[in-house]
């Protein structure tokens, strides 16, 4: 597949599961979703620098599935990665699109949609994702995606409270019909 707006023009995008030995990865890439959602959380890095990993898968498993989406780095031609999709609830009755994030510089081009389209499509079954109330960006993100991937008028938004945390507004929930 091709993505093709922002900063990459044309550039080729492939969207795969983790492998095994790749989780590594994704924890880099983890650090990179925690600082972005720091601001919106009230977030800081712990004593040894890192966001929390609570979480953070670290392997595929039966209920678990991970995704990298990956294009040619400028510089060395090499896939690297430039996003990445957790899914969990495999296993149950609805599947959870837990986390996704693109790179800085990758996003506006169609990376994250084209990744969250991606992943929704390889899952059967009935979906929800989450995201907090004060982010803005990521709403309207995740009704384009809800629209795209479930139809319009075929999925609901709900807000629910923040476990443990009853003095921040709770988080909105997109769930497929």
């Amino acid at each position: 597949m091709v993505v093709g707006r922002g900063h990459s023009p044309g550039r080729r995008m492939l969207v795969r599961e983790v492998a095994d030995h790749e989780w590594h990865v994704v924890a880099w890439m983890w650090q990179c979703f925690k600082h972005d959602l720091a601001p919106i959380v009230s977030a800081l890095p712990y004593a040894d620098g890192r966001y929390a990993t609570q979480g953070l898968p670290t392997a595929t498993t039966p209920d678990v599935a991970g995704y990298l989406a990956l294009q040619n780095h400028p510089k060395t031609g090499d896939p690297s990665p430039v996003g990445f999709a957790v899914v969990e609830g495999l296993e149950g009755p609805r599947r959870t699109l837990s986390a996704l994030w693109v790179a800085p510089v990758a996003r506006r081009a169609g990376v994250g949609l084209v990744l969250a389209l991606d992943v929704i499509g390889r899952h059967v079954g009935p979906w929800e994702v989450a995201f907090q109330h004060e982010n803005v960006a990521a709403g309207r993100f995740w009704r384009r995606v809800a629209d795209q991937a479930f139809g319009h008028g075929h999925w609901v938004e709900e807000q629910r409270p923040v476990p443990g945390l009853p003095d921040v507004p709770g988080d909105h929930w997109i769930e497929s019909l």
